[in-house]
């Protein structure tokens, strides 16, 4: 069984690779996949656990569209079979909420690794709120009509939908 952590929180990134790395080391370390994304353009806790399920799915169905796992989670979140698509979700210079994807058998043992990367732990940073709701909007095409039939507070099943539709787009 596969299991996943989620770590939230702030850093400040003056060099994205060198950041990446350090996340992809303590990957190797743990024998866990480790993958950083842009936590203020996910839907929450459950957009999360449903992409990174999806994308552990594809991976030992052998239906995977990337090489590599944490890309699979990025592109199960951001629900487009295009990479540079998925890349949107990612990291940038400069103060960042991030979520740290944690995936393996083992990921209790990054955990803390994880949180040492980060400059503050704020779990909150991951949840959803409605001050995501303009960008979410945007990056994953939902309309107001849509939002004016569902509400609101439905907008991350509206996402988490986007991320399932890539399943028949493969």
């Amino acid at each position: 069984m596969t299991g996943l952590i989620i770590v939230g929180g702030k850093v400040e990134i003056k060099d994205v690779k060198a950041f990446i790395g350090k996340l992809t080391a303590i990957g190797k370390e743990c024998g866990v996949t480790v993958q950083a994304v842009n936590a203020d353009l996910v839907a929450g806790r459950g957009h999360i656990e449903f992409a990174s399920d999806k994308a552990v799915e594809a991976f030992r169905e052998k239906r995977n569209l990337a090489r590599d796992l944490g890309m699979e989670i990025m592109l199960y979140l951001r629900g487009r079979r295009q990479i540079e698509k998925a890349l949107e979700l990612g990291i940038r210079e400069g103060t960042n909420n991030v979520a740290i994807i944690i995936v393996g058998d083992e990921p209790g043992c990054a955990e803390d690794k994880a949180r040492a990367a980060l400059d503050r732990v704020d779990e909150k940073v991951v949840d959803y709120d409605h001050r995501k709701d303009e960008a979410l909007m945007r990056l994953y095409d939902i309309t107001p009509a849509e939002v004016d039939i569902v509400g609101k507070e439905r907008i991350p099943l509206l996402v988490r939908e986007r991320s399932a539709l890539l399943e028949f787009e493969k």
